[in-house]
């Protein structure tokens, strides 16, 4: 891997000498106290971080084995079944796989575009080989020019930066998905989705009314709601759509977080699956198998998906572009189909 070039530490009396304050007062902003002024103490966070100082102290640490190589992991969520599992499988691939047994940062956005730009500048400051990043549902222009100045490697969503990328075929998944709740004999499909300002939020959609045409249904005659990924809106969307006048036979749920709370309000509506109501969700198998009945589901290969990202985003930094290719990697989901889906039930429907 190519050396990289090392900026000058950022210290203390650094600081002070270009702020015209002492050193002590410095150290007792950076460090909260309250015998600063809240003005003071805030121009001086802002000077550090403009200048660096809180990323090259966390770089100085890193340093200490500097035949190691660190990467980012940018993440909007940390406890859901899709990022959880990739950024495992990720950290433990460079560990293995890098070389001298590259190191992992992970960050966490709460999808926050603001929050993404800070931790974004504070992993380039500290000096990171590259970056695996699932970016916000709006990525700001600032950060979009950081990600061009190091190798980096999209994965789940995509931002419209020129750098590979690492998704999931979801496309197909929702024609798959649409077609077999079709061929039950469902007309009224309700689908719950995220915003297409996600770019998985678009394409998922864009399978949902693709399988609707190809199945002789209307698109927008479809009950759907598209809400950000967050379980609490998924409990929250599916009530939405099962409280219409005339609900939905059938559900197809695009999105892991969102999955796990339509579960939670399937559940507390009373519906019994499939008699009431037929039910296909997004995400890991393994965790719907635990429902009764086990929840028919858009099983997304994310080991796969992890394995794709850190091998491009290796081959990067060996600069071997060629190695993986660049450009989109799509993986394909399998639908699983369990007791969640059948027939419409007719007359017994609540």
């Amino acid at each position: 891997m190519a050396a990289r070039t090392r900026r000058a530490d950022i210290g203390v009396v650094d600081l002070a000498r270009e702020l015209g304050i002492s050193t002590a007062t410095v150290s007792r902003a950076l460090n909260g106290s309250p015998a600063v002024r809240p003005e003071l103490a805030e121009r001086v966070r802002q000077h550090a971080q403009a200048r660096g100082y809180v990323a090259n102290r966390l770089a100085r640490a890193l340093s200490a084995n500097t035949s190691r190589a660190f990467v980012g992991f940018v993440i909007p969520y940390v406890d859901t079944p899709a990022y959880s599992a990739v950024a495992a499988e990720c950290a433990r691939l460079f560990s293995e796989d890098g070389p001298d047994g590259t190191q992992m940062i992970l960050t966490i956005t709460e999808n926050d575009p603001e929050r993404e730009l800070r931790q974004l500048r504070e992993l380039l400051a500290s000096r990171v080989a590259g970056l695996v990043i699932s970016p916000s549902t709006h990525v700001l222009e600032d950060t979009k020019r950081l990600l061009a100045s190091v190798p980096v490697v999209e994965l789940h969503r995509a931002c419209g930066i020129d750098a590979p990328g690492v998704f999931s075929d979801d496309e197909q998944a929702m024609v798959e998905s649409v077609l077999h709740l079709a061929a039950l004999g469902h007309r009224s499909i309700g689908y719950l989705g995220t915003p297409v300002a996600l770019s998985n939020g678009a394409t998922r959609l864009r399978g949902m009314r693709r399988g609707a045409v190809l199945a002789g249904l209307d698109p927008d005659g479809l009950p759907t709601c598209l809400i950000e990924p967050t379980t609490d809106n998924g409990q929250r969307g599916v009530l939405e759509l099962l409280e219409r006048p005339d609900p939905p036979t059938a559900l197809l749920i695009a999105g892991g977080a969102l999955s796990i709370g339509a579960a939670r309000a399937v559940r507390a509506s009373g519906r019994r699956l499939p008699e009431d109501l037929s039910l296909v969700v997004y995400g890991d198998p393994s965790w719907f198998a635990l429902s009764e009945p086990p929840l028919t589901t858009v099983a997304v290969p994310y080991p796969e998906l992890a394995k794709r990202a850190a091998r491009l985003l290796l081959d990067r930094l060996d600069e071997r572009p060629g190695a993986s290719g660049g450009g989109q990697h799509l993986i394909k989901p399998e639908l699983v189909i369990a007791g969640s889906t059948g027939p419409p039930g007719g007359s017994s429907r609540r």
